[in-house]
């Protein structure tokens, strides 16, 4: 059992079960709410926080549509966020009372670090998002779920057909322009047009998850490299227009698995995802507006 409570000791909460890795935030939001270079978070499922008191004291502030920050209204103390769409916390580490088990796994938003700070430890380090680059299969499965179930009944069904099952990773994030790591895609009309024209672009087959306000997974069953590429560099051409409208950029990343790959794996789903993610990441470093297609399993 994990024990915390904030400054004044009025707000005092138990975490059951283990909490996520721990990651370093260096976001603006982050920055000016903790008034620190970064905050220090882990994920803390929903059923698993209990309010031994002060739970009534808890008010939140909306930092960006969909996301509210909880903090405590007599002290200050910042105790989790939380955004609409997630079935879990996102915990603030300062208010933990012990030792809670986890370390830190991650640097995410360094782009925007304090100039003021310099980073000290040798763990990853991403300019935005961790999930990009990620290869660990706890955290696909807790950002990725309702990617990951679909993913795992489409792969069922093409080991039993003996075909290939590719997936696009599609990310459309902020120019360097914007100066706030949380302005993603924050116009609802427009997220849903993008969207709109994502599901123009594939078969009625085929399957679109909205992973987050600015990531979009599309699973494409019975579908090999070749025609996964060719669709994937369609979709960026239709959204180049669009996402310059709203000043975004677009990358996508692809992954296929082959029909004699898809026995020789036990995490197959889990692979797919992560070979996407990778894609993804390796499309980011080419530039904007680039498609990549990643496969190593073996």
């Amino acid at each position: 059992m994990i024990k915390g409570s904030c400054l004044c000791g009025q707000v005092r909460y138990e975490i059951s079960g283990r909490m996520g890795a721990i990651t370093h935030c260096h976001c603006l939001s982050c920055q000016k709410a903790h008034a620190a270079a970064f905050s220090s978070v882990a994920a803390v499922e929903v059923e698993n926080l209990r309010f031994a008191a002060g739970k009534s004291l808890l008010k939140f502030y909306e930092s960006s549509p969909g996301k509210r920050r909880y903090f405590c209204s007599s002290c200050g103390s910042q105790i989790y966020s939380k955004r609409e769409d997630q079935n879990h916390y996102i915990f603030r580490m300062g208010t933990i009372d012990g030792d809670p088990g986890v370390r830190p796994a991650q640097h995410i938003f360094t782009r925007y670090k304090a100039p003021w700070y310099n980073i000290h430890d040798d763990i990853p380090e991403f300019s935005e998002w961790a999930i990009e680059a990620t290869d660990d299969s706890s955290t696909v499965a807790q950002i990725y779920q309702p990617l990951l179930n679909c993913v795992q009944t489409a792969l069922g069904l093409a080991a039993k057909k003996g075909t290939a099952t590719s997936l696009l990773m599609i990310d459309i994030s902020g120019s360097k322009k914007e100066q706030s790591s949380e302005r993603n895609l924050t116009d609802a009309a427009k997220r849903s047009e993008l969207l709109d024209e994502i599901k123009h672009n594939i078969r009625d087959s085929d399957d679109v998850e909205c992973i987050n306000n600015r990531i979009y997974g599309v699973l494409l069953p019975y579908t090999d490299a070749s025609a996964a590429i060719i669709l994937a560099e369609r979709i960026c051409n239709t959204l180049k227009g669009l996402t310059l409208e709203i000043d975004k950029e677009i990358n996508i990343g692809a992954a296929t698995l082959r029909a004699n790959q898809l026995n020789k794996a036990t995490h197959l789903a889990d692979e797919i995802i992560i070979m996407a993610s990778k894609a993804l990441s390796g499309s980011k470093k080419l530039g904007t507006n680039r498609v990549t297609h990643y496969n190593t399993l073996e």
